[in-house]
């Protein structure tokens, strides 16, 4: 798997080059599935697509609207109070097109709340994989290419990735896939040795409301547990801790344990003089007090507990229970005394 920018994959393709896969890894405040829709406007309007200049226009005057027939949308869903049995995109297409429409911005709370999953995990299943198979062996409706657009690819299972896998492996022509994710660590790296990577980067504007109330509830977080060191009925603050983070849907939880090991990485960063980004930290969290206490004695463990925790919620854990046990651990672990300098 290569890496390019945007911008290159841009050049590429206005030459003919496309590649029958693209990967697209970025957060949603990096608009990584507007950067999605922008790749596939290069692909309309370029010599691969043989559209004709009336053609392309009618092309992407249809993307605009998300009608366009031969681009194809795959999404992870559930069942729901409105769809209660085999649940597939084609199902939650109308829902779909309302919240693109508005913003490519989309965070994955942001498809559940509308979607009205609830607390419930959603997936890409073997069903969606077959699917995509079959639209792929079709000609397309318009002449052009046929586009697959996967968004929270890694959201795929493991039926489906295989089944996904082996159309890669021979993929038919005119047929592109873009694969748009957060973590392409959970995709099978076959798949990955096949697609063509286009790392989004943040924007300097993020979403600074919701990393403020991260860094409010990793200070309560943290000052429990310093407490209980000293003051064993401070536990009961981790308990209160455990029992409001609880209260949050799965994907929020998620979201905090990687705000989370983003203040880990930075305040070792910060202790070792490499980076300094305080100025990340806006709301009462002191890197620079904090930083003594994230050293190479202690750091992997802090990543392993906190990984540990995201996975166990995405197995459908309980939350209080999984907050609690990585609260106390890390009490434990903010207590380590770093290796004396020889």
């Amino acid at each position: 798997m290569s890496q390019i920018e945007l911008k290159k994959a841009k050049g590429a393709i206005d030459g003919g080059r496309v590649a029958n896969t693209y990967l697209m890894v970025g957060r949603a405040d990096s608009d990584v599935l507007g950067s999605s829709f922008e790749l596939i406007k290069f692909i309309i309007k370029s010599p691969y697509s043989k559209l004709e200049i009336p053609e392309q226009q009618a092309a992407l005057e249809k993307l605009k609207s998300l009608t366009n027939p031969d681009i194809h949308y795959i999404y992870p869903v559930n069942t729901t109070s409105e769809v209660k049995t085999k649940a597939s995109s084609e199902d939650f297409i109308e829902k779909w097109r309302e919240i693109v429409l508005k913003g490519t911005k989309i965070k994955l709370t942001d498809w559940y709340d509308k979607i009205g999953l609830g607390n419930k995990q959603a997936v890409i299943n073997k069903g969606e994989a077959e699917k995509i198979t079959k639209l792929a062996s079709l000609k397309s409706y318009e002449g052009g290419v046929k586009i697959f657009l996967i968004w929270m690819a890694e959201k795929m299972n493991i039926s489906a990735s295989n089944k996904l896998l082996k159309l890669l492996e021979e993929p038919p022509s005119k047929t592109i896939f873009i694969l748009v994710c957060e973590q392409e660590n959970k995709l099978l790296d076959t798949i990955k040795s096949r697609c063509q990577k286009i790392l989004i980067r943040p924007q300097n504007i993020e979403n600074q409301h919701l990393k403020s109330d991260f860094e409010i509830l990793f200070l309560e977080w943290v000052r429990a547990a310093f407490k209980v060191k000293g003051k064993k009925s401070a536990i009961n603050e981790l308990v209160n801790f455990a029992e409001k983070v609880s209260k949050k849907t799965r994907e929020e939880q998620k979201s905090f344990l990687i705000y989370c090991s983003d203040v880990i990485r930075d305040s070792m960063l910060y202790g070792y003089r490499a980076e300094n980004n305080k100025e990340n930290y806006k709301s009462g969290l002191d890197l620079e007090k904090f930083a003594p206490f994230v050293h190479e004695e202690n750091i992997l463990d802090f990543y392993k507990e906190i990984q540990k925790g995201f996975s166990d919620i995405e197995r459908n854990g309980n939350p209080k229970i999984i907050f609690l046990d990585i609260s106390i651990k890390l009490t434990r672990l903010l207590h380590i005394k770093p290796a004396e300098n020889v």
